[in-house]
């Protein structure tokens, strides 16, 4: 008998005629690491708060089926006693912050726990340590960059060091080293307590550690094996949505042009060991024969386009708090893609910030359109800048999915069936159409970062400002709106997009720039800047898998320069 014993659980929420979870069994064994992938509001953090007693006793709804925990029976105990095994960290880590200082936050679970000091000062200590939390004991939490929110939230629910930890895709916000600093620490606390970590996650790192994956689709578990049979398994990875990992990807088209694999590589180790075998196959004559192009159509950004924001001299510190900003000279041209990167707490979203007026300069001046964002108004800014913030919630406020979407164009005083058209519209690109008439808080994370979107595209501004557009989104949502941000550019927008997600960056962001510290460290095409990694890593910022795998390939006449799936399958079959 597992840990975890979950059997027939078909779940309703309250007013809801459609299950959230259907007929779902589940075995978790002491000690594994089992991640859990699907397309967004397929059921994976259902299946999260089931484990801890929330659902259904706090939120309530219709609940048949059986979950036992550490053998104790969900419905039969109370969230209290289920706590005491089940340790949690939510998708948005703010729902779970109230005290004054990080430090008290760590402690908190610790000093309930009526630990002896000497057991909670070292919890606490290790638990900081291992978050990359120090020094910033005595800050408050809610001051914090979304990603430290989220690291605060893991070190609270690590301190604890329940039996089984719950982890609802608990990187999102964190930058590369960041994650896989985490997951190395999920490895060791496996390793050193025994913990049984269930973890929702999108990321590739997330699947490389995992014992088995989990996948979901409408509710339903649809597939569940060690991680190189799951995702050999094309069809349900396709059926469930879940990005695979990008050599996966690389796989996936090789096997559609008719190399016959019997397991998907999930590394870049594992894919290099199996094209070497394809390229000593190859004729020397044909090695090589890839030329790489500019990695993007360039559009009419740079010297024959106008810039449409400009950093002189600008600085920003926040009120009692650490210089964010500094000494920031740039330009960025219209109809530019541009990717801002850098480590958790680098400036990125105050940069964001500054430009649509949320923020102004302590010293210096940021000018849009030629205009100071001093003299303007944030609502005047609203109607150049469109702003999708890194926390969905922190812009959604109406009742209903079609009204939030509405509210933009309507203070724009526009015809009404022109506000019709544009929500219409939005809702549709984005994928929300038939949930117009849902309160926003009833969709799931990824759906209220769509509708997020989508309220700002209804609003047609000239710059978009996308603050980690893809958090939580599952496949097709992401290729949805990175097709509609790539044809938003072409039509002559400016994007400015602040991610994580590396493999997003080489895909379609045509100049990058890299901030550490408040500071620009590299600002360039975005291939001349992946081509140096080591100075990408002072900023904590690591290359995608792809670009890995041509290092490893670099001696039979791989491109060190490859970004993208598609350039690396260009490569071997020899276009």
């Amino acid at each position: 008998m597992g840990i975890i014993e979950i059997r027939n659980l078909t779940y309703n929420y309250p007013q809801s005629d459609q299950p959230a979870l259907r007929e779902v069994s589940l075995t978790v064994n002491e000690g594994e690491i089992v991640v859990l992938m699907g397309h967004t509001g397929c059921g994976k953090s259902t299946l999260c708060l089931a484990l801890n007693g929330i659902i259904p006793h706090a939120i309530g709804g219709s609940f048949s089926g059986e979950v036992v925990v550490d053998g104790l029976n969900t419905l039969e105990s109370t969230i209290p006693e289920l706590a005491s095994r089940v340790g949690m960290v939510f998708q948005n880590p703010e729902t779970q912050l109230f005290s004054a200082r990080v430090i008290s936050e760590v402690a908190f679970g610790p000093e309930n726990l009526a630990l002896p000091r000497e057991e909670i000062i070292e919890r606490v200590k290790w638990a900081i340590e291992a978050t990359r939390l120090r020094g910033y004991e005595d800050r408050p939490p809610m001051s914090l960059s979304g990603g430290e929110k989220q690291q605060v939230a893991l070190a609270s629910a690590l301190a604890m060091r329940p039996k089984i930890l719950v982890l609802d895709e608990p990187t999102s916000e964190l930058d590369p080293a960041g994650t896989y600093r985490i997951f190395s620490m999920v490895k060791e606390m496996r390793e050193k307590f025994g913990i049984t970590f269930i973890i929702v996650e999108h990321k590739e790192e997330a699947v490389k550690m995992a014992d088995r994956v989990v996948l979901m689709k409408d509710g339903m578990v649809i597939c569940d094996g060690d991680p190189r049979t799951v995702f050999s398994n094309i069809k349900a990875v396709s059926e469930c949505m879940v990005r695979p990992p990008q050599v996966s990807q690389l796989f996936y088209l090789l096997s559609n042009s008719g190399l016959n694999i019997e397991k998907i590589p999930i590394t870049h180790e594992e894919a290099a060991r199996v094209i070497r075998g394809i390229l000593e196959k190859r004729s020397g004559e044909d090695l090589g024969r890839i030329r790489l192009k500019e990695h993007r159509e360039i559009s009419t950004a740079g010297k024959n386009s106008k810039p449409v924001i400009e950093f002189l001299n600008v600085s920003y510190q926040y009120r009692n708090g650490p210089m964010a900003i500094r000494d920031l000279n740039l330009k960025i041209y219209e109809g530019e893609f541009v990717a801002v990167i850098g480590h958790n707490g680098s400036g990125k979203t105050t940069m964001m910030k500054l430009i649509n007026g949320l923020l102004l300069p302590t010293k210096g001046d940021v000018l849009v359109n030629s205009l100071n964002t001093k003299d303007l108004t944030v609502s005047e800014m609203a109607k150049t800048v469109g702003y999708i913030f890194q926390n969905p919630d922190h812009q959604i406020f109406s009742f209903t999915v079609w009204d939030e979407v509405a509210f933009g164009p309507k203070n724009l005083d526009l015809p009404p069936e022109e506000v019709e058209s544009r929500v219409k519209e939005a809702l549709k690109i984005v994928g929300l159409w038939e949930m117009r008439e849902r309160h926003p808080f009833t969709l799931s994370r990824g759906q209220r970062q769509r509708l997020a979107v989508a309220s700002v595209l209804a609003m047609h501004p000239k710059i978009i400002i996308l603050d980690e557009p893809t958090t939580g989104q599952d496949e097709v949502a992401i290729n949805q709106i990175m097709t509609l941000v790539d044809r938003l550019r072409r039509e002559g927008r400016t994007i400015i997009m602040v991610t994580h997600d590396m493999s997003i960056v080489t895909k379609y962001a045509e100049r990058t720039i890299v901030l550490r510290k408040g500071e620009v460290l590299m600002d360039g095409p975005t291939r001349d800047v992946f081509l140096k990694p080591e100075v990408l890593r002072e900023s904590l910022v690591d290359v995608p898998p792809i670009m890995k795998l041509a290092g490893e390939l670099s001696n039979y006449g791989v491109p060190k320069g490859i970004l993208t799936v598609e350039e690396m399958y260009n490569f071997i079959v020899g276009r």
